[in-house]
């Protein structure tokens, strides 16, 4: 199977929510990410994907490393201290835990590409009307998968395309 990006382009939103219904009911594609493109009527865009961004990792890697360093210090007898050891202790195992969590977070994130480039996204945002929405697709289907999907969508009046 090859690997395709596809946008579909519809008339409005509730023709997209019904087309995204009857894509995962297709057997013939596997569907790898997605985006989905909304422009309102005064040019504002919004753009949905299941792409993580480096501040979503710095931000999960952060939160769960601060985490396991103030339970891997408690765990390590940190209540046995006298007095305030034992929040100095806590509160630096989670400080310094989630300063690596942190980092090591929003570098996987960057490493991480799940397919639809931003570019892609950015172009097609520039491009759609008013009042349109836009689905992008990164799937994997046999070469005939674009035509077959375009007759699929047909009922929902998308405009499909290959980049």
């Amino acid at each position: 199977m090859k690997r395709h990006t596809i946008i579909a382009v519809f008339p409005t939103r509730g023709s997209l929510i019904d087309a995204i219904d009857r894509v995962k009911s297709l057997d013939y594609i596997k569907i790898r990410h997605s985006a989905v493109v909304v422009k309102a009527d005064d040019g504002e865009t919004v753009v949905l994907e299941d792409d993580i961004s480096v501040s979503e990792g710095s931000i999960a890697g952060g939160t769960l490393g601060s985490l396991m360093g103030a339970l891997g210090i408690a765990g390590l007898g940190a209540f046995l201290l006298p007095g305030v050891g034992p929040i100095i202790a806590i509160g630096a195992g989670a400080l310094l835990g989630g300063l690596i969590g942190g980092a090591t977070g929003g570098i996987t994130a960057s490493l991480i590409d799940l397919g639809i480039k931003d570019e892609q996204v950015e172009e097609l945002t520039t491009h759609l009307s008013a009042g349109r929405v836009a689905m992008v697709l990164d799937l994997e289907g046999d070469d005939n998968v674009v035509n077959r999907l375009q007759g699929d969508l047909m009922p929902f009046e998308a405009e499909v395309s290959v980049p």
